[in-house]
């Protein structure tokens, strides 16, 4: 293929093809082979840690700029990329579980494409923020990832206004340096497993407590002896089948393949990293390409391109420009892979058999979407998502017109574009039927084999442009140091047809110390956004903090302790959120209405209704947060300890008003900044690392305390404390309070009646909270766990020539799981009338022979609203502790593979989800729903280097 090339920086020898290719030229750049020979061996060796502390005097990133960490006085963790590499895992947030203090992550789904765990800083979603942007382009590869932050007070966010007051998660990317070329390529290979998958029961046991629940519902069963002995013996699978679905439909393992090649390098002037990835994630449905020659597995594929380059136009002008291009491409079964999973649960064994004795599929009217059909039979539905972002970014130095002061413009672009496409077919079921006149038997069919669709639609698009300008001054008059920043940022961001959503700030922020003792920092930002009311749009958000080296001074130094650093530190601001602002209603809207006529002849004339009523004093949420820290370090920064008090309040909260007239009015009541909440923890962090001869050792761990509290939420007013909402934490769960089961019809006439409900023996008996003899709404209170949420993580590891270890472990506790439907209730009932699975648990259920011994209820069919309800019978102790990640890898002596051309293999073999620690036996402690279940994932894979 011809492409015409044009070479764009000589220097390094960096082409754009007009194709979009990047190729690197092979322009030598001379070095000293003994010096980079020695350098490379020494990477051989270097302590793979996963601990977060950075040394006093080093840089690390905060918003619009870095800090060095020893005068860092904002409430901080940090992470390097390397350290995320051991895990394998498609979507970069999954890696970040134990690493960072105050960030709490739940996986309720592994599902290809839709695995974004999610996330937690000190109880509020954080915003993403990647390279200085607002965006979460967050399923990419961790290979160009530099540090991942988090800033989680009102100090380190303030600058951000009202888009800050959940926190901010900090994403950089890797950068060129000054260095000779290096190039990195990495394969690997894995095998997952799904975790904790359903016990579904056989036909036989199915049909016998299908029968039983019938008993007790006082119906007749519905299969005789001569059935279930068929089920048992499985002598008539066509008439009385028994199909294991996951073992028909699902793999036991699936494979998931990445490859990344990425170059970085640079001279004095110009440097430069690029990056290039693939990730195919394959799903578990069985497939037949003798049936298909289209696939049917679901799967997600990634293609991801980063370019970033560092150019000194002068001594003084320095220009960035960051390229990221992503392209995922999707697919699932055309029945969709939620229906197929969906239907795991919702189909017994015994449903129908797969395929009728003349090979047709088999279905009923009950069951009409045969699981083998919609796994292989229903067409395809593939989609396709595309991502652009450019950033191109200009400093100037003005530092020869007043020292230390510099300008700085960025403007980045970005889009996103997602479209499904519908190649979806139905398919026919049979169903075996017996004339009742001639005794003859005949196949009913059920549906249609349709015509295979081929439609598409675009499902999400949206642009942005970032744009940002800043004046900087930085300064050291003797021991005095001050440095300064002053800037506007407009952010415009347009979702589908909706107009533009456009945020704009000036903001500022002013640090001083004195001789690296006495620290001083503060931030403001004055901030707007077009979507309320015009002249109230703008907020100001400032923020102060102050911090004490106590290791700088002379009489500490003078003790001669073992402490390098010990600061203590404070923060308070206000900050406020606007993710809640809607789409213009501060607006009153009207919709069209119902057609009436009139008039003779009859004419045909339109209403309008009200929409839901507007707030015309609709505002942003705000924040009130307080911060108090320490960060020590010993031993020549060995061991280092970190710790952090905060509480934070929440107030003008949008919400609904508990007294709602909606019902008296016949309109929808607007949400209003009425609710108010308190949010405190504490977070501690530390970590130790050393070596001894050629073993050099790590370790490093977080353990976070974190509750919240209801302050007001206009709640109605209620007849018992207990069924109060207002100063129990955020989300908890009411319900009533089970007391055992019913055994004995005299245990019901002693106990308080049930409302709307006959209890009979086996059924769930309920605690009457407020002792009026009944049992309803007014007898429910706080389920599970109120105590403080407390998480943790821990990462260890050592390297001994060559050979490197680490394993990261994370935890729970204090934590409550609600467990409730298809997956624990039996015998539900579909859309179409059929019953759904029973599973192993119900075998322990409730019967008068092991009324003693029953943990589960007396079965019934369908809806049970006495056993059903909301209630502590199904309130588990969702506690957990996982080995998260484990890898081992081995680096081969460079003497080795110098012969050969290289300057590095590195071999290694990793895994996620490895070993779980819970009480909870039926489910995965995050992915409690089935909905698509947890993974466990060992993989295999080899780097070399260039």
């Amino acid at each position: 293929m011809k492409q015409d090339t044009r070479c764009l920086f000589k220097k390094i020898g960096l082409c754009l093809a007009s194709f979009g290719g990047l190729v690197l030229s092979a322009s030598a750049q001379q070095t000293d082979s003994t010096r980079v020979a020695h350098l490379r061996d020494s990477l051989r060796t270097v302590l793979k840690s996963s601990h977060p502390f950075q040394l006093p005097d080093k840089d690390v990133p905060v918003l619009f700029g870095n800090q060095k960490k020893g005068q860092l006085l904002q409430s901080y963790g940090f992470v390097r990329g390397e350290e995320l590499e051991s895990f394998p895992a498609a979507e970069l947030m999954s890696s970040l579980y134990g690493k960072l203090a105050g960030l709490y992550l739940v996986q309720t789904s592994s599902e290809p494409g839709s695995d974004k765990p999610s996330l937690l800083l000190r109880g509020r979603n954080p915003l993403v923020i990647i390279d200085g942007v607002p965006r979460s382009f967050t399923s990419i590869d961790p290979e160009q990832i530099a540090s991942v932050s988090v800033i989680k007070d009102a100090l380190g966010t303030a600058i951000y206004g009202m888009r800050a007051a959940d926190g901010v998660l900090l994403i950089q990317t890797k950068r060129g340096a000054n260095a000779p070329r290096k190039i990195s390529f990495t394969s690997q290979y894995a095998l997952q497993e799904q975790i904790k998958t359903p016990k579904f029961l056989n036909s036989y046991d199915y049909a016998t407590l299908f029968n039983e629940a019938l008993a007790n519902d006082g119906k007749q069963p519905a299969y005789g002896a001569s059935d279930l002995e068929k089920y048992r013996t499985g002598s008539s699978p066509f008439t009385h089948p028994n199909e294991d679905w996951y073992k028909r439909i699902l793999n036991n393992t699936a494979a998931m393949q990445r490859y990344n090649i990425n170059i970085a390098g640079g001279t004095s002037s110009t440097r430069y990293f690029v990056d290039l990835d693939y990730l195919n994630q394959q799903g578990f449905f069985n497939i037949d390409n003798n049936l298909n020659t289209y696939p049917t597995n679901n799967y997600f594929k990634r293609y991801t391109f980063r370019s970033n380059i560092d150019v000194d136009l002068t001594k003084s002008t320095f220009l960035s420009v960051n390229l990221f291009g992503r392209i995922r491409n999707g697919n699932e079964p055309g029945a969709s892979t939620s229906a197929v999973y969906s239907g795991l649960l919702s189909t017994p064994n015994n449903a129908y058999p797969v395929f009728n004795a003349d090979g047709s599929l088999g279905g009923n009217s009950q069951y009409p979407n045969n699981l083998y059909g919609q796994a292989l039979r229903s067409g395809y539905l593939p989609s396709s998502n595309r991502n652009l972002g450019v950033d191109v970014s200009i400093k100037q130095d003005l530092g020869s017109i007043v020292k230390g002061l510099y300008v700085k413009g960025l403007v980045s672009l970005n889009t996103y574009y997602d479209e499904q496409i519908d190649r979806s077919k139905t398919f026919s079921v049979y169903n075996l039927k017996t004339d009742p006149v001639t005794n003859k038997t005949y196949y009913q069919k059920i549906g249609n084999d349709g015509t295979q669709s081929n439609s598409s639609s675009t499902s999400g698009q949206n642009r942005q442009i970032y744009s940002q300008f800043d004046l900087g001054y930085d300064q050291t008059f003797g021991k005095n140091t001050l440095n300064s920043l002053l800037l506007y940022s407009r952010d415009s961001y347009v979702s589908g047809s909706d107009l533009s959503l456009v945020n704009q700030a000036l903001s500022g922020r002013v640090q001083y110390n004195y001789d690296g003792k006495y620290l001083a920092e503060a931030a403001a930002s004055y901030m707007g956004v077009d979507r309320y009311k015009p002249g109230h749009q703008w907020g100001v958000f400032p923020a102060v903090g102050l911090g004490w080296n106590l290791s700088s001074e002379d009489w500490f130094k003078a003790a001669g302790t073992q402490i390098n650093q010990l600061k203590i530190r404070a923060s308070y601001g206000l900050t406020g959120s606007n993710s809640n602002a809607g789409y213009f209603i501060y607006n009153q809207f009207y919709s069209a209405g119902n057609s009436f006529y009139s008039k003779n002849p009859a004419t045909s004339s339109s209403t309008i209704n009200e929409s839901a009523l507007a707030d015309p004093n609709l505002t942003w949420e705000k924040a009130r947060k307080f911060n108090i820290g320490t960060d020590i370090s010993l031993f020549k920064d060995k061991f280092w300890f970190s710790a952090d008090y905060y509480s934070n309040f929440y107030y003008d909260q949008l919400q609904d008003r508990g007294t709602n007239g909606s019902a008296i009015i016949g309109n929808t009541l607007p949400q209003q900044n009425i609710g108010k909440t308190r949010y405190n923890g504490l977070e501690l962090a530390a970590g130790f690392q050393s070596k001894i001869n050629d073993f050099k050792y790590f370790i490093s761990g977080n353990v976070n305390w974190g509750a919240s509290k209801l302050i007001y939420i206009d709640e109605p007013v209620r007849r018992n404390a207990y069924e109060q909402r207002t100063g129990l934490p955020v989300g908890q769960v009411f319900g009533y309070v089970a007391d055992g089961l019913y055994n004995s019809a005299a245990e019901i006439q002693a106990g308080p009646k049930v409302e709307g409900y006959n209890p009979i023996p086996g059924d769930i008996r309920y605690k009457d909270l407020n002792h009026d003899g009944v049992i309803n709404i007014f007898d429910q209170t706080a389920l599970g766990s109120t105590k403080p949420l407390l998480f943790y993580g821990m990462t260890a590891g050592f390297n001994y020539k060559g050979l490197d270890f680490s394993v990261t472990v994370n935890g729970v506790q204090n934590r409550s799981v609600l467990l409730m439907g298809n997956n624990t209730f039996e015998f539900q009932q579909n859309a179409t009338g059929g019953y759904g699975q029973a599973l192993e648990h119900h075998l322990d259920r409730w019967t008068p022979a092991t009324a003693a011994t029953a943990t589960y209820p007396r079965l019934s069919l369908g809806v049970n609203t006495n056993n059903q309800a909301v209630s502590s019978y199904w309130m588990k102790n969702g506690s957990y502790l996982r080995v998260k990640n484990v890898e081992l890898g081995y680096s081969l002596p460079v003497t080795w593979v110098k012969t050969i051309g290289l300057a590095g293999i590195r071999v290694f073999a990793n895994g996620l989800n490895l070993l779980t620690l819970t009480d909870l036996e039926r489910v995965d402690p995050e992915a409690i729903s089935w909905g698509y279940p947890n993974q466990r994932v060992f993989n295999f894979g080899a780097n070399l280097k260039f």
